[in-house]
């Protein structure tokens, strides 16, 4: 019986095949009926509404007349499956059909449902993406089919009912809310990841960020029926504004609970996009999950849609490479002997990509801030850096650099020729008059054309965009009548040019920063390859901002920092927690040393390790790897005892965990139970501090874990398991 469960339990790892379909009604009622691996949507046209008849996450197709009876009970609610208003007024109710279809594209199964609304000359293409898995993707193609301007006022490119729950009393503890929802506590910088529940009963939670972009928190709520066991994440793919509201409401006469929800861009002024005659907009992406099971199954699902639906792939002979960067002790002193000598320290510790960071551009040394837009070498480079480059190469190494592309500094040649180019609000810069305006097509054309000479100038094998300045509630101008925020066309832009740039350089590894984990949403994430998590790099909050962030995106796209850019740094834990938290990232390392001469033999040894480690053992394991989080609610800004993670191979063979020692809080013994492993094996375990293997069956593993001691706060364990078989 024993072995029973042990088998039982690996099967349950398996991941499921891949199923998509959808079936297309015309009559007598409208509607589709989507399926998505396990997860079905049905949706049909009621009464001038486009709303969703019910969700299933376990594949089951509901009668018919028994989905009717569930749809009648919820007349009168706000059910739309999307939200639209023009120029003020809300079109739900207003819609007809067109007609519907299906298309095999690049990326899965697409269907198109066409509306047209009664009350406005508009057009609605619903445009649902089905990849097979547990994550179904949702926009709108809007279009102005009359013959003057509008303006689209509100969109949600998906909302409405997401549960309408029965028998909730006897499920649920008396007193208990029927369901939680998890949101990012904080929107600011630094915090990224911090996670918190809250219920939801007859109440409503709304977030609304405003920094300019989708913000240090995160445009995704992770919501639980506790009546159910059942899971819906959402996560809006926008690098602006935003808003999300989720409404409980409780029907105590009939003992049903209800969930609905609504996701879409945010605008602080009348009109968020304005549409000329005939002119076709089209929204952000709504990525929708629904699936049963504990936390980790949900972020896996999440993590499997962004490494194959989201992210660009990696490039054969350029994946998830071990990176250095020069700001550390050269930090606004820049010169081709110092990137040099930081040169030598990266190929002398395995590093196999170097970054030129800030400070290499503009007409004034020590002042990249005010440098911005001028891109090009600053005359303490006067052979520019195509030597620095070929250094690079010699000693076999890629070669980057960094530009921070939507930012005009104030001492630039740029801002002089062109500060008409500043994003405005009501006729005042905005951004401290740092921020360029991509909004207006020669700014933006100008922007890709100066991306692609970089990249053809120094032969780039990778390009790292950065993002330090925040437009708050953004730009805004008079178009056609309408006062128009000037953001959706300032992303637009933004992601078209870096469409095209990948289009044109295939093999150029695009990189993603705003201010550390500043925009992070999948909007942004499906042009690049990689991503800055965070500004913060210090322990313990660093290792919990990486925890945090590891609900949405898997760590192998999430870069990590060790060196001495970050003062204080060097002192936060010993060498091995230093090393480890950047490790079980994708990591960067910036100011090492001064110079190899001054390289202490101890710490470069322990470095050279720990890199040659990474690189035959953690990476490998690492890349597509099912994360489970054994501490996944930690309080980023408060003291709390342990972060412990786990990465386990897809096939159950090959797993690590990570346990860090985050404050002197808590007993100093964690009992670690592996959860990814195929406990009919037995695993060589490789303890990091001790240096020692011993064999254990998985069966031992599954009943006693293993206990590890860390006494010591700011300290942590390395544990490497590797199937015997």
């Amino acid at each position: 019986m024993r072995m029973l469960l042990c088998l039982l339990l690996a099967a349950a790892a398996l991941p499921a095949q891949p199923y998509r379909d959808a079936r297309i009604q015309a009559a007598p009622a409208p509607g589709v009926r989507f399926t998505s691996g396990l997860m079905v949507c049905d949706e049909a046209l009621r009464k001038g509404h486009w709303v969703n008849r019910y969700w299933d996450s376990t594949g089951v197709i509901k009668r018919d007349s028994l989905a009717e009876d569930e749809m009648n009970a919820l007349e009168g609610l706000p059910a739309d499956a999307f939200e639209l208003a023009i120029e003020g007024q809300d079109l739900a109710g207003s819609w007809r059909w067109i007609g519907a279809g299906r298309s095999t594209t690049r990326e899965g199964l697409l269907v198109s449902v066409q509306l047209a609304s009664q009350a406005r000359p508009v057009t609605v293409k619903v445009q649902t993406l089905l990849n097979g898995g547990a994550v179904m993707v949702r926009w709108l193609e809007i279009t102005n089919t009359g013959k003057q301007a509008t303006a689209i006022t509100r969109v949600s490119p998906w909302s409405g009912v997401l549960w309408d729950t029965p028998q909730v009393q006897e499920r649920i503890r008396s007193g208990e809310a029927p369901f939680e929802v998890a949101t990012t506590e904080f929107q600011e910088p630094l915090q990224e990841g911090s996670w918190r529940f809250d219920s939801i009963d007859e109440n409503a939670r709304t977030i609304t960020s405003i920094h300019g972009k989708s913000g240090w928190g995160h445009p995704t709520f992770f919501a639980r029926n506790r009546a159910t066991g059942e899971w819906f994440v959402a996560s809006l793919g926008w690098s602006a504004n935003w808003s999300m509201t989720l409404r409980g409401q409780r029907d105590h006469r009939r003992d049903r609970a209800r969930l609905l929800f609504s996701l879409g861009p945010y605008a602080a002024d009348p009109a968020l996009r304005v549409m000329a005659a005939g002119e076709t907009v089209r929204t952000p992406e709504t990525h929708l999950l629904a699936m049963r099971g504990d936390l980790d199954r949900a972020i896996q699902a999440l993590h499997a849609h962004v490494r194959n639906d989201v992210i660009l792939p990696p490039i054969p002979g350029r994946e998830y490479q071990v990176e250095s960067n020069h700001r550390g002790y050269i930090i606004d002193h820049e010169d081709e002997p110092g990137l040099k000598r930081e040169i030598d320290l990266a190929a002398d510790v395995g590093a196999e990509e170097f970054l030129v960071d800030a400070g290499w551009f503009g007409p004034s040394p020590n002042r990249w801030g005010a440098n911005v837009g001028d891109w090009y070498a600053g005359e303490w480079l006067p052979n520019d850096l195509n030597p620095v480059r070929e250094y690079a190469r010699k000693k076999g190494l890629l070669f980057g650099l960094w530009v921070e592309l939507e930012s005009i500094g104030a001492a630039s040649k740029l801002m002089k020729q062109h500060p008409d180019w500043v994003m405005k609000r009501d006729g005042r810069p905005v951004g401290g008059g740092r921020h360029l305006d991509f909004s207006k097509p020669e700014v933006a054309a100008w922007a890709e054309a100066e991306i692609a000479r970089l990249i053809r100038k120094y032969d780039l094998d990778m390009f790292r965009l950065d993002y330090n300045t925040s437009a708050g509630a953004g730009g805004n101008r008079v178009q056609d009548g309408f006062v128009e925020n000037t953001l959706w066309r300032h992303v637009e832009a933004l992601y078209g040019m870096f469409d095209r740039i990948h289009q044109r350089f295939p093999k150029v590894i695009l990189q993603n920063c705003a201010s550390g984990g500043g925009r992070l949403d999948l909007g942004i994430l499906r042009r690049f390859h990689n991503t800055e998590l965070s500004d913060w790099l210090r322990a313990p909050r660093g290792l919990k901002i990486l925890n945090g962030m590891t609900w949405v995106l898997p760590p192998e796209i999430l870069l990590r920092t060790f060196g001495t850019e970050t003062g204080g740094l060097e002192a936060d834990g010993d060498l091995d927690l230093q090393l480890r938290h950047a490790l079980m990232a994708r990591p960067i390392f910036r100011g090492i040393s001064p110079t190899l001469e001054e390289f202490n033999p101890l710490e470069r040894a322990r470095i050279r390790e720990a890199v040659a480690e990474f690189k035959s053992v953690l990476r490998p394991i690492m890349v597509g790897s099912r994360v489970y989080h054994h501490t996944p609610l930690m309080p980023v800004m408060e003291a709390s005892p342990w972060v412990v993670m786990e990465y386990a191979a897809p096939d159950s063979r090959r797993a690590t965990a990570w346990l860090y020692r985050t404050s002197q809080s808590g007993e100093p013994v964690f009992v670690f139970r592996p959860r990814g492993l195929d406990f009919s094996r037995t695993y060589r375990v490789t303890l990091g501090n001790r240096g020692q293997k011993v064999e254990i069956s998985g069966e031992r593993l599954l009943q006693l874990g293993i206990p590890v001691r860390l006494e010591s706060n700011l300290t942590s364990e390395l544990l490497v398991f590797e199937a015997k078989d």
